[in-house]
């Protein structure tokens, strides 16, 4: 994928004046200049509806960032958001506490209503698609690299009927830690899904990307229907390898073998 660089309008357009500084993540397009950090906008709609969530939560446990509104008020400006720097670092090891953040979070934000761009026919990326299929909400044919695997999380899955509200559903990588403040939690991925399925995404992703031992399955156990959880959790991350294929022509569906330790564990619990 082809990196794009805000150019001088955008930053004029933001207030940004420093030189710009290239920040890890965000699919790589992300980037910083003095205390304003700067995103592409995939979709005005629901950057302007994060920006205006960021605004109206708050909470003494967690921080969230303060969006930036452009020179003409909106906070989308020629394909572009900003927000204001937030402090704090990523921690290279996973552990509970981001799941018990993770609780804290959920339960703050419970009460919000479901936002309108979620029934919008063209709301398709990779992520929402394999969120879809791996609800039973959209059928695929998939790559065979990722098909055998696929069917066996399928052959697990179990009707469940726990009440869906908003979450993050990209919660784990995006924490980061201060010693002297509270976590902020950064990069809102809007899902409209149980909040057990936020926790498990947290958990299937320490265990396949963060070097976490299988065992971490355990801390989930509290959460009602968390092992079906776990299975859709696992079953969407699995099929974006091959929704990213379809959309960016990124072959990456050969990063399923490191699944295979996690799909083992799903299979014998």
């Amino acid at each position: 994928m082809m990196r794009t660089i805000p150019d001088i309008a955008v930053l004029r357009g933001f207030g940004a004046t420093e030189s710009l500084i290239h920040l890890t993540g965000g699919q790589r397009e992300v980037y910083r200049s003095g205390e304003i950090v700067l995103k592409p906008a995939v979709d005005d709609e629901m950057t302007n509806w994060v920006a205006e969530f960021y605004l109206n939560t708050h909470s003494d446990d967690f921080r969230l960032p303060e969006p930036v509104r452009s020179e003409n008020g909106s906070f989308v400006y020629e394909g572009w958001q900003a927000w204001k720097y937030i402090e704090g670092m990523h921690r290279e090891k996973p552990s509970i506490e981001e799941v018990e953040l993770s609780v804290i979070f959920h339960e703050a934000i419970a009460k919000i209503p479901r936002p309108s761009f979620f029934d919008r026919p063209d709301m398709k990326n990779p992520w929402t698609i394999a969120d879809k299929a791996a609800w039973d909400e959209l059928l695929l044919d998939y790559h065979p690299r990722i098909a055998p695997s696929v069917e066996l999380l399928r052959q697990c899955l179990r009707p469940i009927d726990d009440e869906p509200q908003l979450i993050h559903g990209d919660f784990g990588g995006n924490i980061l830690f201060s010693e002297e403040l509270p976590p902020a939690i950064i990069d809102f991925c809007p899902y409209w899904r149980p909040a057990a399925f936020a926790h498990a995404v947290i958990i299937a992703d320490a265990i396949v990307w963060g070097g976490a031992d299988v065992t971490m399955i355990k801390e989930g156990n509290r959460f009602e229907n968390f092992y079906q959880h776990l299975v859709r959790a696992e079953l969407r991350r699995v099929i974006e390898l091959d929704t990213i294929l379809r959309f960016y022509g990124r072959d990456i569906v050969n990063e399923i073998d490191t699944h295979q330790a996690l799909i083992r564990a799903i299979l014998i619990n």
